[in-house]
Formats: structure tokens, sequence, C-alpha cells
């Protein structure tokens, strides 16, 4: 795999489905990108994904649901892989209003993306839809401050945005569940050791407190924005990141290796255009 790749949408508990897209990360292996559909009486999108993926990820979204009938998009943070095609899919969805909090409608201003529609999620506020009600919480680890995942109470699914991600040898299809754990546990450890390399410095306890909070969740599914989304292996994510706590330094990126990367996302945004 040369460039970004977007993959066919797929059902991962009833009416919420995954749109799985894997970047190549020269040197490591490739990455998940994915964004969610939540199609329920206000239909949710979670994340809108690679830029790269232009056109093909709003068609791919389309095969799931008119974009009139859009009502929500949930940005778990800033990061450009998150965010990519923000701006193309409110063009395309009128009436779609963009959930974050207060630091995340400050990066989308400082970045330029539009804010006129955002509405902004206010400690302790859940997000009451008809159908279900999504629960917005900090998952163990993260990159940036303003990350918000959730938990949806009506189909009991965990959005977990960059925790529970891994860095695998070849791009993942279907479920996690199938990945060898070997293969899993160390593509989890090297890619939360680039991701939220703080970890290390985090006392054992805090972290096994904020594990000990989704035992309690027991989702039937996890779904992460860099792994396919997780049937029934919640017990072993969480042990893998209990483990990576102690564990030794994962492999990092050296500057050849980033400097493929960027040229490969180079390509793919003149691809896109």
């Amino acid at each position: 795999m040369e460039t970004p790749s977007l993959f066919e949408a797929r059902e991962v508990a009833a009416d919420i489905f995954e749109l799985p897209a894997c970047m190549p990360v020269p040197g490591l292996g490739a990455l998940s990108v994915n964004a969610y559909l939540i199609r329920g009486t206000e239909p949710v999108l979670v994340d809108t994904g690679l830029a790269a993926l232009g056109e093909r990820f709003v068609e791919e979204l389309e095969t799931l649901v008119d974009p009139d009938d859009l009502a929500w998009i949930w940005l778990s943070h800033m990061d450009a892989d998150h965010v990519g095609n923000l701006t193309a899919v409110l063009r395309r969805a009128p009436k779609a209003r963009v959930v974050t909090n207060f630091l995340g409608m400050g990066k989308m201003m400082l970045a330029g993306l539009p804010v006129e529609r955002v509405h902004v999620m206010e400690p302790g506020a859940s997000l009451q839809l008809p159908d279900r009600e999504i629960v917005p919480l900090h998952p163990p680890y993260y990159d940036a401050p303003e990350t918000i995942g959730f938990f949806d109470t009506t189909a009991s699914v965990l959005f977990t945005a960059d925790a529970f991600g891994a860095l695998l040898e070849q791009p993942a299809r279907g479920d996690a569940a199938a990945i060898p754990p070997a293969r899993l546990r160390d593509g989890l450890v090297t890619w939360a050791g680039i991701d939220a390399p703080w970890l290390s410095l985090l006392e054992p306890a805090s972290l096994e407190r904020s594990l000990d909070d989704i035992r309690r969740l027991a989702p039937t599914v996890v779904l992460s924005s860099h792994l396919p989304a997780a049937s029934g292996i919640t017990e072993a994510l969480l042990g893998y990141v209990s483990e990576m706590r102690s564990g030794g330094t994962p492999r990092m990126p050296n500057a050849l290796t980033m400097e493929r990367l960027l040229d490969r996302a180079h390509i793919g945004k003149e691809a896109a255009i």
C-alpha cells in the first residue's frame, strides 16, 4: 500500500457503521484511520477521516446516510486525520452541527475551520438524542487535550478516539478480534509509544482507575480511530495497556521514516485533487 486507502463501510453494531481507511507508515507498517456513523433518529458522524481520501470519503458516507439527514458531526479532536473532510461534509450536510468542546472550537478557529454550526459540549453534559444518549468521556490516553470519546448508552458501545489504536504490519480488515493477540499487543504498544509517550510517566494506580472505569461500563464493542472495531476483546485491550505501562521502549520512527511518510501523504493529496 503506497497511499491511504478507503475500504467498504461495514456495520459493527446495531445501526453503527465503520468507515474504515488505512494509511502506510513507512518502516513501521499500516495504521487504521476510521470514522464511524451512528445511523439513528438523528444520525451522528464521528470524525471525518483523512483529507487525502477526499470525495471518496464523502461518497462512501452517502451510501449510509442522506447528507440532508445528517444531524451531528462528533469531532474527537482536531488532528488532521480526524477533521480532514469536515468542510466537504458540512457543505453536503446543511443541517449537521459539529460537536466539540471549548478547546476544540478554539483549535478549529486557529485552523480556519468553520465554527458557525459548532455545538460546544459543556463539562458534565451529554448529547441527548431521541433514541439514545451519547455520554462524553476522556479515553485512558490521548495525544490532544481536547479529545472527547463517548459511551453510547443504547448500543453499549465505547468510542475511544486514538486509544487502543495499533500499528500493524499489514492493513487490518474486519473485526480486531481476528488479529492474532501477539500482533495486536505489539501494534498497540508501538502506537501508544508514539501517540502518547507520556504514559510511561503516569502513576500506575491512576491508569488502572481509568481502565477499571471502562470495565464497569462493559462495552460490547470498542471503537478506536486507529484499530478496526473490537468486539468481545475489551479485557484483552485493557490488559495490553496495563502491561505497556511497565513495558519496554517501542519502536519509534526515525528521520527517514518521517520523510517517507510525508512523501506518501503528499502523493495521496495530489491523487485526491
